[in-house]
């Protein structure tokens, strides 16, 4: 059997041959409060093998928190990426030439889903790849730490030294950067097999509400899909919190920190001028009847998060993705909203400049914000903030979490966030596998039949898979929480010297359509920063 150890920033391959005959070892560098973490790649692994990992540590006087350091191993699944990205919202038909920004030529598998590992592994043969990371806790003493890793399969031993250096730099275990990534309900009941409401989809929801967590995720959506809604004899309503108020006190002992009002409008159609009610898409939002029920609802949920003690929490979102077509429907809708809902943060992906005054939290894409950068950054200095998203959209050589792309680029989105000060990032796709969608096997579904047969980009409807028993973890979760945890790095460093903190994003980003995906390059600016950060001890 070969072996040879990879960075945790690049894509591994299932037809991928070691090109590193040398004997393997481990060496990394982390943050506290974060992950080390690396990736191993297999060659001539003989059929029908059992793989066991161990991590022992040697444990010097001198580092007795080294107990602290927890191990944990992944089995890499391969996906199968269909077709490749185009330079804007749909893909590249087979048998076309790859463009020069994605990784290789679709159609193509590459390892994203990953596998706990819990005592053996049983992997496919000749060739199999695993995720390795160990947890880096808050109280551990800065040093270096050795160990071996010992992966016996079947009968056969291999030791692989570790080497794990800690810095002092920590990341704070309370964060700055606002995160939201949209979630299905209806695919966590379905793909589990799951009554929806049921005691068993509750336990499930909290899995996927603690991998989001683990890319330090801060805010929740909450929509009406938790709010029980029955229509009055005499025309009124009556809504019913519960299931809200059980998903907001699960979030907040999560760790969230934000609840996101779900979408009061929303389209049909692309390009219509009118929006109707998410609830009841029968009913204009802004007609007289539209106008009724979101007064009374608004006012039912700003009272019931008040007495909750929850409405400074609150952020609420009005329609999505409002275009020039449907900007006046959107400005009456959100002058209703803000009525009803005095003094709450409005909150929308926003891809149109024009309805200044209608937002207080704008959401462009990260192409939009910088293609307008100049619009946007005069709202900001009216007051409002600024997020950026991405979502089947932007592709070419902009900075998208998509499969055919370096993995680097989804974690430097969030360098994306320092560099240009904006203050959170929305996507919407943690778990929206497309109904039939395999997600293993489909990434690039098939938006809809009416949209010119456009196919979404390698695996922007999902950062999670659903596993046998709960949500699988992806490569490019991990690349997300780690670009997280780089902003606030970045953070703490720029609160003292901000020219080296822009200095040393800017060696590896200059815009959100350049920036350095060389492995070796990142991990040069990232011990940089660990440095820096050492020098400025909170």
């Amino acid at each position: 059997m070969k072996l040879q150890v990879y960075s945790a920033n690049e894509w591994l391959y299932p037809d991928q041959s070691i090109t590193d005959s040398s004997d393997p070892r481990i060496s990394l560098i982390s943050a506290r409060d974060s992950f080390a973490s690396c990736q191993i790649l297999m060659n001539a692994l003989p059929e029908q093998s059992e793989l066991v990992f161990t991590f022992q540590s040697e444990q010097p006087d001198s580092h007795s928190n080294q107990a602290g350091l927890a191990f944990f191993a992944f089995q890499l699944l391969d996906v199968q990426v269909n077709e490749n990205t185009d330079v804007d919202v749909s893909t590249i038909p087979v048998g076309t030439s790859a463009p020069s920004y994605v990784t290789r030529q679709a159609p193509f598998r590459v390892y994203d889903a990953l596998i706990p590992v819990h005592g053996s592994s049983m992997p496919p043969a000749p060739t199999a790849a695993y995720y390795l990371c160990w947890d880096i806790p808050e109280h551990v003493s800065p040093g270096a730490y050795h160990g071996q890793l010992t992966i016996r399969v079947n009968e056969h031993a291999y030791a692989v030294p570790v080497h794990l250096e800690v810095s002092a730099a920590r990341v704070p275990a309370k964060g700055h950067l606002q995160i939201t990534n949209w979630y299905s309900i209806r695919n966590i009941a379905d793909r589990h097999g799951l009554e929806l409401w049921s005691e068993p989809f509750w336990s499930m929801l909290e899995q996927y509400l603690k991998a989001m967590r683990r890319c330090r995720q801060t805010h929740v959506m909450v929509d009406h899909a938790f709010v029980d809604i029955e229509k009055q004899a005499d025309g009124g309503y009556h809504f019913d919190f519960t299931k809200a108020e059980r998903l907001v006190a699960l979030c907040l002992e999560l760790g969230f920190t934000h609840i996101e009002g779900g979408h009061v409008g929303k389209r049909i159609n692309w390009e219509d001028p009118t929006f109707v009610l998410s609830s009841n898409p029968s009913i204009q939002a802004t007609s007289k009847e539209g106008y009724e029920f979101i007064s009374r609802y608004l006012a039912a949920w700003r009272s019931w998060l008040d007495q909750k003690g929850w409405l400074p929490l609150l952020v609420q979102h009005v329609a999505d993705e409002p275009i020039e077509p449907s900007a006046a429907d959107y400005r009456i809708l959100t002058g209703i909203v803000r009525k009803c809902l005095p003094g709450v943060p409005l909150i929308d992906a926003v891809i149109n400049t024009s309805v200044a005054g209608a937002v207080d939290i704008w959401v462009p894409t990260n192409k939009e914000y910088e293609l307008n950068r100049q619009a946007y950054e005069d709202y900001r200095k009216l007051g409002d903030m600024l997020w950026f998203y991405t979502c089947w959209n932007p592709g070419g050589e902009y900075l998208n979490r998509f499969l055919d792309f370096p993995l680097l680029k989804t974690r430097y989105l969030h360098w994306g966030n320092y560099k240009y000060d904006l203050a959170g990032y929305l996507h919407w796709g943690f778990n929206y596998y497309f109904k039939d969608q395999d997600p293993f096997e489909l990434t690039n579904p098939l938006l809809a039949p009416h949209v010119h047969n456009r196919r979404v980009p390698a695996g922007d409807t999902h950062l999670v898979y659903p596993g046998p028993d709960g949500p699988l973890l992806s490569m490019r979760l991990e690349a997300m929480r780690a670009g997280v945890e780089d902003y606030e790095l970045l953070r703490s460093l720029g609160k003292h010297h901000p020219e080296l903190a822009q200095d040393i994003a800017a060696s590896c980003m200059t815009s959100f359509k350049e920036v350095n995906t060389n492995p070796e390059a990142f991990d040069a600016a990232y011990r940089r920063l660990l440095e820096s950060v050492s020098a400025y001890p909170e």
